[in-house]
């Protein structure tokens, strides 16, 4: 979770590594190692790429909504085909913001898993960052050789992000090494409603229960992938925004330069 805040803890890189406030101020971080960041306006984006020695670690962040034009990102809910004559559809706004930058990434993610072949390479983000880290992901794990041996997927928060048939071909790809952590009564979880061009999540979710740190991991047991015990069972009208903007103890950005935190 330190990545995806520190991803939208700033906009524009000032100072390296310690310029993004709380998040990269932890001592279990400091050794980590900046390879790029990118800043798109259109369509909207913000992450970076980073080693993190320590842990053997290459990190690809993605930005969550924190930036006014972002949400025009999240509110582009009409279905795009991801693959071309195949029968899934994928949200539009990330569809395009992941598409914007995937090749520059890539080229950079492929360059550091020859630099460093005993590394795990990491995908994570919150909010829109989470849902753009996971279908970066799956981008990327269908280019770049050898890299589905090393994945691991892990977002905070993310809103649904493609209909079940996307959600089905996701979790053949990645379900095994996707950690889907919802927070609690999190409403962004919620969202696109399923009944909207029948959104659907796919796994593994991991439900934060409650305050206490009470933890259930979905079975992914419906017809649209979504365990009806997990997050999925608080009601709409019970949701609180309070507990998107805060996973596991992090705040929301605390940078200057966040326009804002949802």
């Amino acid at each position: 979770m330190r990545y995806a805040t520190a991803a939208s803890s700033f906009v524009e890189l000032k100072s390296g590594w310690n310029s993004c406030g709380i998040a990269c101020n932890s001592p279990d971080v400091q050794d980590v190692v900046l390879n790029m960041t990118w800043h798109v306006d259109a369509p909207l984006s913000d992450g970076f790429v980073a080693v993190h020695h320590s842990d053997k670690e290459i990190v690809i962040a993605w930005a969550g909504t924190h930036r006014y034009r972002a949400l025009l990102t999240d509110l582009a809910v009409f279905p795009q085909p991801y693959i071309s004559g195949a029968s899934m559809g994928v949200h539009s706004g990330f569809y395009d913001s992941v598409y914007g930058v995937d090749t520059l990434v890539g080229k950079h993610v492929e360059a550091l898993m020859v630099e460093h072949p005993d590394y795990m390479v990491v995908f994570t983000g919150h909010s829109k960052g989470g849902a753009e880290a996971a279908l970066s992901a799956l981008n990327l794990v269908r280019r770049i050789e050898g890299l589905k041996s090393r994945i691991r997927v892990w977002t905070f928060g993310e809103p649904r992000l493609g209909d079940s048939q996307f959600a089905t071909f996701y979790n053949r790809q990645l379900g095994s090494v996707t950690y889907r952590v919802t927070s609690a009564a999190d409403p962004v979880v919620a969202m696109p409603p399923q009944f909207l061009f029948e959104y659907c999540h796919h796994g593994m979710e991991v439900w934060l229960m409650n305050a206490r740190g009470d933890v259930y991991v979905g079975q992914n047991s419906t017809g649209c992938l979504e365990d009806p015990h997990a997050s999925s069972s608080v009601d709409f009208y019970d949701r609180s925004i309070m507990w998107h903007k805060n996973y596991l103890g992090l705040p929301p950005p605390d940078h200057a330069d966040a326009e804002f935190s949802w």
